[in-house]
């Protein structure tokens, strides 16, 4: 259990690997990415995310769009993000109408992204383990300006509470990222071309917050809703757990294309499979849980969140070779969206 301990972490460069498992039923849905790593993408049209090589930006371009893309970028890291199934439970108050909005090309969005992770790790005859990791990252969003299905990002001055990874941090500034959006705005893959003079500890730390709050995210049901509407958004995440997330999301408040939404977080195992990241090794999960909540503030018009926040705590006992000595796990993971006036 000692070599096991080190690794049981969701490392940022674990979490770029894992694998995605689609849905079993997948019908058209509006994906809002939610920082939590509930990231919120809407609004953006429809169109092909297939159609992200060759694009084209010879139209005279608007400001506040962005007139490159990040597609086939040199050095681009490409994570899918996990579609998710959507069931209406409840459609709301009158009077109702689809959460459906334009792409803003007149203005950049100026937002920031704040999440803190945290875990620690006890087994019998083993010193406690305890790791924190909390990333402030400001980020201008444009959607390109001949393609609504593409949503380019550009990091700002990075930091950290941690002197160390704040100063690894400055060096990802100016580095892009781009979000590919699949017909119906549902974003499948995120891309980041980091900096050439950032660090491994940089690459890791953007990507792990980046991540975080695009595989906690809530989608948006395509049928007409209303004030203290309810739905349910199930998705699968791979990794080392493979677990079954369930969203379930309220419609408190709706201004023109603002929504508010309130979001409940519960995540399950699919199986009592652990694979150490790195490793062909497993443990088995004997318990296991995570939940939590938050509210996020949605403008139709925008690329991510204006505002929110979401909560997600929960612990593990994993099992080795001697079910007498497991080891528990704590974790928690807080995800912060605020606009940068």
């Amino acid at each position: 259990m000692t070599a096991a301990a080190s690794l049981i972490g969701v490392s940022p460069v674990a979490a770029r690997r894992a694998r995605v498992r689609p849905p079993r039923h997948r019908g058209p849905v509006r994906l809002a990415v939610l920082c939590t790593a509930l990231t919120v993408v809407a609004g953006c049209g429809s169109g092909s995310a297939g159609d992200d090589a060759g694009r084209s930006s010879s139209a005279a371009p608007l400001a506040g769009c962005s007139t490159e893309s990040t597609v086939n970028a040199m050095g681009a890291s490409l994570l899918p993000i996990p579609p998710a199934a959507v069931t209406l439970i409840d459609a709301g108050a009158q009077p109702t109408a689809v959460a459906t909005g334009s792409p803003d090309l007149a203005r950049a969005q100026n937002v920031r992204l704040v999440t803190t992770s945290a875990s620690s790790s006890t087994s019998e005859g083993q010193p406690r383990s305890d790791t924190a990791q909390t990333v402030d990252l400001p980020l201008t969003a444009r959607t390109l300006c001949t393609d609504p299905t593409d949503v380019e990002l550009e990091l700002g001055a990075a930091s950290s509470p941690d002197p160390d990874l704040s100063t690894s941090l400055a060096a990802v500034r100016e580095s892009k990222a781009g979000l590919a959006v699949a017909g119906g705005s549902v974003p499948i893959s995120l891309r980041i071309v980091p900096a050439a003079a950032a660090d491994d500890a940089a690459r890791s730390a953007v990507e792990q917050s980046l991540v975080q709050a695009l595989q906690r995210s809530v989608t948006l049901p395509r049928e007409p809703i209303g004030v203290g509407a309810r739905w349910r958004a199930v998705r699968t995440i791979d990794g080392a757990a493979t677990v079954t997330q369930t969203i379930t999301a309220t419609l408190r408040e709706r201004t023109g294309d603002t929504l508010t939404v309130d979001v409940q977080v519960d995540e399950e195992p699919v199986d009592s499979v652990f694979r150490i990241p790195g490793s062909t090794q497993t443990l088995t999960i004997a318990s296991f849980s995570m939940s939590g909540t938050g509210s996020m503030t949605i403008d139709l018009s925008r690329g991510l969140p204006s505002a929110g926040e979401l909560t997600v705590r929960g612990g593990r006992s994993l099992v080795g070779a001697d079910p007498a000595r497991p080891l528990v796990q704590q974790t928690s993971t807080a995800i912060r969206w605020e606009t940068i006036r």
